[in-house]
């Protein structure tokens, strides 16, 4: 009973007339509206529970987890991996471009059958072109199971709560959403409005790093930051390390051999002649699905093919220094030969007499000017040259030798101390293996062409980036032109001096759209 009417119950409210608090005075007290009392972040694990974090924890719903990546005051929201790929009952609400939201109402009368609508706020990320047009399809935001609409109505049941609410993030890295609820009485809107998130879009990939045990390998820390800056995390995975013992054949070499000016310990020398041995050693992790096997070595070197015939006058025995013309400024010759025999056709001639060359007749010497001059030694049997018209003739294989080359999710790095070649080395060949640069045809939409992307015919192998280069003059090119000295991490040559060590500016929305759900 409420008031000091006597035995009366007290008129029916505006509301629907009830009970009066407890000390209660008045002669009728209105039942309080249905009001919006709190949206939460939920997650399906069994049972349904609470996300802490953007939103806060409820009176209502247990907390399972809390979230803790963060840009700023943004929490991340990583699109490119599944929510289940540690098992349902670790599902990860921060995975996934959905988001699961509800919000619950109290007050008197029913609370079954009220209305609350999802609206979202969008922050544009950085780097956008000027004149991109608006997302469409399947890479822009909105609620639904298949996202697209700007807005979402959910039903209350008798305890107050709507149902769960999608809510899909945009594709494009470094968009924000701010996600906003209101009870409707009606039709139109009724009571405050409730705010969670920030979320913001970003990707995660993991790093596997294998490298002989006698290799010490530094963090790629710049690798990590030049990520970053198009809203992606690099995580170092668990290495994988090998022994001189473990390795196959031809792995390594003495420096001097592979260096000029290198010194006497063995390194490590890795590239189409072994590569294949190295691909079983990447760790395949279930709960780390987009994860690069990083390869390290000293010197990459790939087989290339036989030189050009020399044929010169020997006087010593073994023979002065002999350039070998090999046709590339890249290439070089060591003993044994990567694979298959170094010597392809050799003889010696003098007069109507002649005999074979082989490997044991090629000599390789600590100091030697390039990495494309040797020595004949002549066989037991051949004539003494310094009584003169001995001659030489001989083809031999070479390789050709670069900073690092990516096979899907292998890729070779070299690796030889210079902190700003690494960075810009695995950087690049995570670009590779995320679409970037892309050709004409494969960018995301709704992105143009990329304006600065160039192929082979003006250096390197594959597909790179301009920005900032010059372009010279280069009869090796098919083009007839090489472009040089460019500044952005995906140009064709290492540039430690003039790396930037980042994407640039035209590149980054490219990855920002990428998917980064694999390499390829």
């Amino acid at each position: 009973m409420c008031g000091s009417s006597g035995d009366r119950p007290p008129p029916p409210s505006a509301n629907g007339g009830g009970t009066c608090p407890a000390g209660s005075t008045e002669q009728s007290c209105p039942l309080q509206k249905p009001h919006l009392v709190e949206v939460v972040e939920v997650v399906a694990r069994s049972p349904l529970g609470v996300v802490v974090g953007a939103g806060a924890a409820s009176g209502k719903l247990a907390t399972k987890t809390t979230r803790t990546d963060k840009n700023g005051g943004l929490f991340k929201q990583f699109i490119n991996l599944d929510k289940d790929i540690d098992g349902a009952d670790k599902r990860h609400p921060e995975y996934g471009r959905a988001v699961e939201l509800r919000a619950r109402i109290e007050g008197g009368g029913s609370l079954a059958g009220q209305t609350v609508k999802f609206t979202c706020t969008k922050t544009d990320g950085p780097d956008r072109p000027t004149g991109m047009t608006a997302l469409t399809g399947g890479a822009a935001h909105g609620f639904g199971s298949a996202g697209g609409d700007e807005s979402a109505t959910a039903s209350t049941d008798a305890e107050g709560w709507t149902g769960t609410v999608e809510f899909h993030l945009s594709q494009y890295a470094g968009d924000s959403f701010e996600i906003s609820a209101q009870l409707l009485e009606g039709g139109a809107p009724a009571g405050a409005v409730m705010k969670i998130g920030k979320y913001e879009v970003w990707r995660k990939f993991w790093y596997q790093s294998t490298h002989a045990t006698t290799h010490v390998i530094a963090a790629p820390a710049k690798s990590v930051t030049a990520y970053v800056g198009v809203c992606a995390d690099m995580l170092a995975a668990e290495e994988a390390t090998f022994t001189t013992a473990d390795a196959p054949a031809h792995t390594f070499y003495p420096g001097w051999m592979v260096k000029t000016g290198g010194g006497d310990a063995d390194e490590s020398v890795i590239g189409g002649h072994n590569r294949d041995s190295f691909y079983p050693l990447f760790k395949d992790k279930p709960g780390e699905p987009v994860k690069g096997h990083l390869i390290f070595c000293q010197h990459q070197w790939d087989p290339a093919g036989v030189s050009n015939l020399v044929s010169t006058a020997v006087t010593t025995n073994p023979s002065a220094d002999i350039v070998v013309d090999l046709g590339a400024w890249n290439a070089g010759i060591v003993k044994p030969a990567l694979s298959g025999s170094l010597v392809s056709s050799g003889k010696w001639k003098k007069g109507a007499a002649e005999g074979a060359l082989s490997d044991d007749d090629i000599q390789i010497v600590k100091g030697r000017a390039g990495l494309n001059v040797v020595k004949v030694k002549l066989p037991a049997g051949a004539p003494d040259p310094t009584a003169g018209g001995v001659t030489v003739e001989f083809k031999l294989a070479y390789g050709n030798y670069y900073a690092g080359e990516s096979n899907g999710k292998h890729m070779l790095i070299r690796e030889n101390g210079d902190d700003k070649q690494l960075t810009q080395v695995i950087a690049h060949e995570f670009g590779h293996g995320f679409g970037q640069t892309p050709r004409e045809g494969t960018q995301p939409a709704p992105l143009v062409k990329h304006p600065k992307q160039y192929d082979n015919a003006h250096g390197g192998q594959g597909s790179h980036c301009s920005d900032a280069a010059t372009e010279v003059v280069d009869a090796t090119m098919t083009s007839g032109k090489r472009w040089t000295g460019g500044t952005c991490i995906m140009f064709h040559q290492v540039n430690p001096s003039g790396c930037t060590q980042l994407f640039c500016a035209t590149c980054r929305p490219y990855l920002r759209l990428r998917e980064m759900t694999g390499l390829s």
